[in-house]
């Protein structure tokens, strides 16, 4: 088994994008009382670095409303724009953020459409997409809302604007927000690359698991070439999907804390709290029958997509539920039986000395 780390300066570009509509979607859709109110939230903490939060909090406080407005929609609406622009990264073997610009602009605005469902397709929908916008509606709607089923309407109907607003946004993203901060976040990751490479040289495989929330053992065997990218502004997160015999692999650099044990010893304390929450009891229990995927769990708990991933990513964080990669790409979880059973033993010897 081999797999290297690299550092990748257009995908680092991605990864902020990502970073910054994510904290946005996650803003809106888990100010609800039963989140605000949950006395284990405040062991979850996507944004660990305070790097990225000065920097979340320097883009929202200067964003134009129209930028901002397009790129929540372009990456929260249409899933599939990331999808295409860490694929031409790949594809293209690009190593700049404005490369990734340069690349779009060459694509026919019909085929970034086709680009952009394709990916879609792969990643949630089990029907063939047809040129059809009754049946694209009809089966993008067994998975999202009428908005979001609606926007790709949209962007077959004028893939001209699509493409336009896709170029604007991005490039006005990179100049105002990603640019001024490229010096200091290069120079960090550098060294960051260095110590990621030494940690994972001690012991690959459990390297590999601890920071994609899984057991890849599957993957590394049936994949030629594994690679793994570090990110500085995913800070605390993962994306990854299949393409051809590779696995690429994107990870948040503060991911390593995963590897710390002094936090291991206060997890059953949080432990306690979320098991005070019916629904992760319940997700913890049908996930150690079978692996489900998000849509499964969403719909079965009655809960949107965003409200099921604040207790998906808990119960994640305390490494109570990993990731099973899949061929189709879809996020399946499972329970981590093993890691459990860890934290009840240590639990119950700090407890009874």
């Amino acid at each position: 088994m081999s797999y290297n780390i690299k550092y990748n300066k257009a995908i680092e570009f991605i990864s902020a994008i990502l970073k910054y509509t994510r904290s946005k979607s996650h803003e809106v859709n888990w100010n609800i009382d039963d989140i605000v109110y949950d006395p284990a939230n405040s062991y979850l903490d996507l944004v660990p670095s305070k790097e990225v939060k000065d920097w979340l909090k320097y883009v929202d406080e200067n964003i134009p409303p129209f930028l901002r407005n397009d790129i929540l929609f372009l990456v929260n609406k249409l899933f599939g724009v990331m999808d295409v622009c860490f694929n031409l990264v790949m594809d293209k073997n690009l190593s700049e953020p404005m490369e990734i610009i340069e690349e779009i602009e060459k694509i026919d605005s019909s085929k970034l459409v086709e680009m952009t469902l394709h990916f879609y397709h792969y990643y949630h929908l089990d029907d063939k997409l047809e040129d059809n916008d009754i049946v694209l509606k009809n089966a993008i709607a067994k998975e999202n809302s009428e908005e979001i089923d609606s926007c790709f309407i949209q962007i077959k109907k004028y893939p001209n604007e699509y493409k336009k607003h896709f170029i604007e946004s991005f490039t006005s993203f990179y100049n105002l927000f990603f640019l001024p901060f490229e010096e200091q976040t290069y120079s960090y990751m550098e060294k960051m690359l260095m110590s990621h490479i030494e940690l994972s040289e001690k012991d690959p495989i459990n390297f590999i698991n601890t920071i994609g929330f899984g057991d890849y053992s599957k993957v590394l065997s049936e994949y030629d070439e594994i690679k793994l990218f570090v990110s500085y502004y995913l800070d605390h997160g993962l994306f990854y999907f299949a393409q051809g015999k590779s696995f690429p692999l994107l990870y948040g650099k503060t991911i390593e804390h995963r590897f710390n044990k002094i936090k291991m010893q206060d997890t059953y304390k949080a432990l306690f709290k979320a098991l005070s929450d019916d629904k992760r009891i319940e997700i913890i229990k049908i996930t150690s029958k079978r692996p489900w995927y998000n849509k499964e769990l969403a719909d079965y708990f009655n809960l949107t997509t965003a409200t099921l991933s604040y207790h998906l990513n808990l119960l994640l964080d305390l490494g109570l539920l990993h990731f099973e990669p899949s061929i189709n790409n879809r996020y399946y979880y499972t329970t981590n039986k093993e890691n459990l059973k860890k934290i009840f033993d240590m639990a119950l010897k700090d407890l009874f000395g």
